[in-house]
């Protein structure tokens, strides 16, 4: 019995062992790959902390300096371009929050005198969806040209609502669907308005999935580059489109669009890195019932 228990006792250690060396394994293999998946974005930060004469030449031995970035901040054509990006995208998204979360609380909790009318407006919203821009782009230049709006920041603005407002009812959509209607009609028996509704239940109950919309809605129009590179100025134009004409204005400086590029990408990656716990929860919840 005593060499059998040890025999068993043998194998689960060898078990355990295999399984602590699988995982080891895995885990050294994904950290590799996402190594490797993020080192242009790596190399491409390290080159902005280069002069030109050392970004011309790859390599990852080099002496740090602070010159290109001094260049790339000193230059006003760059600020006004993260200015304008900035701008678009708190009031974009703000402006998408205010919007889109008392319309999702109508298509979800509001008496509609035909039945199933909430969804087939809902419906309508999400096909919106699949519209790409270039098919609009003649008669919206037209369209803001007659209203004086082509190259201005609130013609964009009104673009960038519009095109990712549907994007915010999708994600918001699930969430509301998930507030108890018995929560709301208690509160409206209690004599609470809508607004009360909206401000004192239905977004503490649906933070995340606010949060969640928000966030996807802020990293789509930071990136947003077909809209404002047709219907923009240099005075009004967003980062992807200085990124863009940075090729053909100033020539070919690795270091200095290194550096550009950094600003572009670095801090949409730090606010997903810092919300990415909220971005995760607020995408599958509700994608398991039972």
């Amino acid at each position: 019995m005593k060499k059998v228990a040890i025999q068993r006792d043998s194998r689960s250690r060898k078990a355990a062992a295999r399984r602590e060396a699988r995982r080891w394994i895995a885990g050294i293999l994904i950290l590799a790959f996402a190594l490797l998946y993020f080192f242009p974005i790596l190399y491409m930060i390290l080159s902005g902390f280069k002069t030109e004469a050392e970004a011309a030449v790859p390599s990852l031995l080099f002496h740090p300096t602070l010159v290109t970035w001094q260049k790339v901040l000193a230059n006003a054509s760059m600020i006004n371009y993260l200015k304008n990006t900035v701008f678009h995208v708190i009031a974009g998204t703000c402006l998408c929050l205010i919007i889109g979360i008392p319309a999702t609380y109508a298509l979800v909790f509001a008496r509609f005198k035909k039945e199933g009318k909430g969804e087939s407006l809902y419906n309508w919203f999400v096909t919106t969806i699949l519209l790409p821009p270039v098919a609009v782009l003649i008669p919206l230049y037209l369209i803001f040209n007659e209203l004086q709006l082509n190259h201005t920041r609130a013609g964009l603005l009104f673009l960038y609502v519009g095109f990712h407002l549907p994007i915010c009812i999708w994600l918001l959509y699930s969430f509301f669907k998930d507030v108890p209607e018995e929560v709301v009609e208690a509160a409206k028996i209690d004599g609470c308005s809508s607004v009360q509704l909206i401000m004192g239940i239905v977004i503490p109950l649906t933070k995340t999935g606010i949060m969640t919309a928000g966030l996807l809605v802020a990293v789509f129009i930071w990136n947003e580059f077909f809209l404002g590179y047709n219907l923009t100025t240099n005075a009004t134009a967003t980062l992807p489109v200085y990124m863009a004409r940075f090729g053909q204005q100033q020539g070919q400086f690795i270091a200095q669009l290194s550096a550009s590029a950094s600003i572009s990408c670095v801090p949409p990656m730090i606010f997903g890195w810092i919300s990415q716990k909220s971005l995760i929860k607020g995408l599958t919840a509700g994608a398991v019932k039972g």
